[in-house]
């Protein structure tokens, strides 16, 4: 493993990142989860059990493993507390977790108004938000009146902020007949939040630094996947934010020469939850079939995943737009039933055939052009090594990495920590 490593999510998310973070982090001494909020969750098993974590870094399980909440991301201490709750009664220690004073914090209002937002729009124009406040309180770190884990340790300069915030906010929620919050109930939860998490919260910046120039193992933790990039990917159906290896340099102050390795999660099929294009998506027995053998259900809201085969034309995008120097496969013994497995090579739009991810409108009309393979109709869940994976599997396997355009570092065969060929 390099001195600085980014896990990012090479498709629609729900990539499988946790569990390779989660193997990762035995080995690292410092795991920062860098961009998002609570509206994605990675779904990590191990000897401790079954976990989905939505906002604590999937390096939590180990111990000796510093984790940061870092600058890019909006924290919900709602949502914090439940997880720690759940992670200390099985067992898990969490004084190892601390929180950048620069990370925006979600308030009430920014949950309120984030499902009201979604539900003024027409059916077609909905983007599928969790309404958990993302997009809201990214809004108002770009427009600067955001609320900072940094003010909960200046009660003046915090009221200050709320007074300053609330009354812009309290006009949008009178807009959709929702209650209004005064400057004292506002106060009063961040008073909560800072007698349970002042301790937490701190400049990681300079332990960042410390840790590098000591060569420490760092490990960089997003959400989602490029193609819900706020930049690049299906606008508007996106997040708020950047999960590409770019965001990872910015939300964990790490410069991007000090990546050394990036390494694309992706799944060796396609999901996607929520709004917008998505060009493989199956409506077929197969799609039942991949949603039912996978578990294809979303890890924070439950919601069944649109499911289709794997989209290469979509992932080697990825592969540019984040510099991939490896790929972990993942999933692949999902695969082990199908006697034809299809892969996406192409789009044709408006007639014209096309081998390059167009912008969201095309998308929208790009018909699949696929090639097919034979399946290997075998279970691969005990499969360790390359070797032990059946021909057709492996190659499989070697097409994928062909048309991404990265070569394989990991391929897993399963939820379990030890379900994974190493190559």
């Amino acid at each position: 493993m390099s001195n600085v490593t980014s896990i990012v999510g090479a498709q629609w998310g729900d990539e499988g990142k946790g569990r390779i973070v989660d193997y990762l982090a035995v080995n690292s001494d410092l795991v920062i989860r860098f961009q998002g909020g609570d509206n994605a969750g990675h779904t990590v098993i191990n000897d401790k059990g079954k976990f989905a974590l939505h906002i604590i870094p999937s390096g939590i399980f180990n111990p000796e493993t510093m984790n940061i909440v870092g600058a890019g991301t909006v924290v919900n201490f709602e949502t914090m507390s439940e997880e720690l709750e759940t992670l200390t009664s099985k067992g898990v220690p969490v004084d190892n977790l601390f929180i950048d004073v620069r990370a925006h914090l979600i308030m009430p209002y920014h949950r309120a108004l984030d499902g009201a937002q979604e539900q003024s729009k027409s059916a077609k124009m909905q983007i599928g938000t969790t309404k958990r406040g993302i997009g809201p309180c990214y809004s108002d770190k770009a427009a600067r009146s955001g609320i900072r884990a940094a003010d909960l340790l200046d009660a003046d300069r915090l009221r200050n902020r709320i007074e300053m915030a609330l009354p812009q906010k309290n006009r949008e929620l009178a807009y959709f007949g929702l209650k209004a919050y005064t400057v004292d109930e506002i106060m009063e939860l961040c008073m909560k939040w800072k007698e349970t998490y002042g301790a937490k919260i701190i400049d990681t910046l300079p332990v960042v630094r410390q840790a590098y120039k000591e060569g420490s193992k760092i490990l960089l933790e997003g959400q989602l996947g490029v193609m819900r990039d706020l930049d690049w990917g299906i606008y508007p159906y996106t997040t708020s934010s950047s999960p590409t290896s770019g965001g990872a340099a910015i939300g964990s102050g790490l410069g991007p020469s000090r990546i050394d390795e990036v390494i694309g999660v992706t799944k060796v099929y396609s999901t996607s939850v929520g709004g917008g294009p998505f060009m493989t998506e199956l409506f077929d027995e197969n799609a039942e079939k991949l949603r039912s053998v996978g578990g294809e259900y979303g890890a924070t809201t439950g919601r069944p995943r649109r499911c289709g085969w794997f989209d290469a034309v979509a992932t080697e995008f990825s592969c540019w737009i984040n510099g991939f120097t490896s790929l972990a496969l993942t999933k692949l013994d999902v695969l082990d039933g199908f006697e034809k497995i299809k892969v996406c090579t192409g789009y044709r739009v408006n007639g014209e055939v096309i081998n390059y991810l167009p912008e969201t409108a095309q998308q929208e009309i790009a018909e699949p052009i696929y090639e097919e393979y034979d399946g290997w109709m075998s279970d691969t869940s005990g499969a360790r090594t390359w070797d032990d994976l059946p021909r057709n599997a492996q190659n499989y396997c070697k097409r994928l990495a062909e048309l991404v355009g990265a070569p394989i570092k990991f391929i897993s065969v399963g939820p379990e920590r030890d379900q994974i060929i190493i190559m």
